[in-house]
């Protein structure tokens, strides 16, 4: 195990605890967002071919002009004598909103609407690309940032437009509990003798975690672990209570909950991406790896629509590019290099966005509302 700067502050963190011991989800947190060594707030390459992973975003362009228009849409339900806003949340490197910006620019959405564009983006590594990728929309809309929903929502207090995030909930913190045969047990993470991190299995306090667990009918089965994530919910409730009339589209992997918590899958989702390699061993190199877990959509849907979201539509990637036309984008082309033709090049970007056997069906959106209505192509998916 190589030490890092996140591996100072972990062993100062586990060492200063009275129990010799931090949750998982503490150590995740730390690992991925602090400020200064964190993997999302450090400098350097994340997505993309010299990253750790791949996002639909990074494919190619026609991913995000096919969410252009899906936002055009969406922007045209609501009343044209009003600032719309598009919030992204989680917006990376801001190649994802240079493309939708583009595509709405040529869909002429940008000069017959007000628009405002909003980033709520925590890593400042990750503000300045973003800023970079941005500036040339600068004299067409009105580009902002915040660190948080609720910074932005104290200059925003009322917020008609769409709300949309590619990938963002899926590495929020989670708890990992287990099933032993004293009940549930969370793991914690202390030092062993050889300085690495160790896992511990200590008796589950926390009342929100138990709740989730009960809510979710968690197989009770000994040995069964799985991920408690709290945070996508808190999320959820913050981001809803923000939207006063328009949309949230949410993209990430993940499933309903009779999905995600089979008997079979009795070892959790975790995962950990570096350089394109997936492995399920957090604690080998913290700090230089994504660690993500797969999203409960089934707790997002219930938690919005207690919040008074409608839930719209619900469907694989797939089925939500191809009902958004992307399909109509493909090409035919004179042949030559399939790698240097550039038609040849998004017709293949195309069929990976939507490829069964990968980001189609890997890959879910869920669209909610407070105040409209589903798109009529979007309807019935849910």
């Amino acid at each position: 195990m190589r030490e890092t700067g996140v591996h100072t502050v972990l062993i100062d963190r586990i060492s200063q605890s009275p129990e010799g011991s931090i949750p998982f989800r503490t150590f995740m947190e730390t690992t991925l967002y602090d400020p200064e060594f964190g993997y999302y707030c450090k400098k350097r390459v994340k997505i993309g071919k010299g990253g750790d992973f791949y996002t639909s975003a990074s494919v190619g362009s026609v991913y995000g002009q096919t969410l252009a228009r899906v936002i055009a849409d969406m922007l045209h339900t609501l009343p044209a004598d009003r600032m719309c806003s598009i919030v992204e949340m989680g917006g990376g490197s801001g190649s994802l909103g240079a493309d939708v910006l583009g595509a709405l620019k040529e869909k002429g959405v940008l000069r017959d609407r007000r628009i405002r564009y909003v980033m709520i983006e925590i890593s400042a590594y990750h503000r300045n690309l973003q800023q970079a990728s941005l500036s040339a929309f600068a004299g067409e809309v009105e580009l902002c940032w915040y660190d948080t929903i609720a910074k932005a929502k104290e200059a925003i207090p009322e917020l008609y437009g769409v709300l949309f995030s590619n990938e963002l909930s899926d590495a929020f913190p989670v708890h990992l509990v287990e099933r032993g045969n004293k009940g549930w047990q969370e793991v914690h993470v202390s030092l062993g003798e050889d300085g690495r991190f160790v896992e511990r299995l200590l008796p589950l306090v926390d009342k929100e975690v138990m709740a989730y667990i009960q809510r979710e009918r968690i197989p009770a089965l000994n040995g069964y672990r799985t991920e408690v994530n709290l945070e996508a919910i808190y999320w959820m409730k913050e981001a809803a209570a923000w939207l006063t009339c328009g949309y949230m589209l949410t993209v990430d992997y993940g499933y309903r909950r009779e999905q995600l918590y089979t008997p079979s899958r009795r070892t959790g989702t975790l995962l950990c991406y570096r350089e394109h390699t997936a492995t399920d061993n957090p604690y080998e190199q913290p700090g230089e790896a994504d660690i993500t877990s797969h999203v409960n959509f089934s707790a997002l849907m219930d938690t919005g629509e207690t919040a008074g979201l409608a839930t719209l539509s619900f469907s694989s990637q797939r089925d939500f590019l191809v009902a958004a036309g992307i399909l109509t984008q493909l090409q035919e082309h004179g042949g030559g290099d399939p790698f240097r033709n550039p038609v040849a090049k998004r017709n293949r970007a195309i069929m990976q966005l939507i490829a069964e056997s990968g980001m189609g069906r890997a890959f879910c959106v869920l669209v909610q509302g407070r105040g409209v209505k589903a798109l009529s192509y979007l309807q019935g998916q849910v």
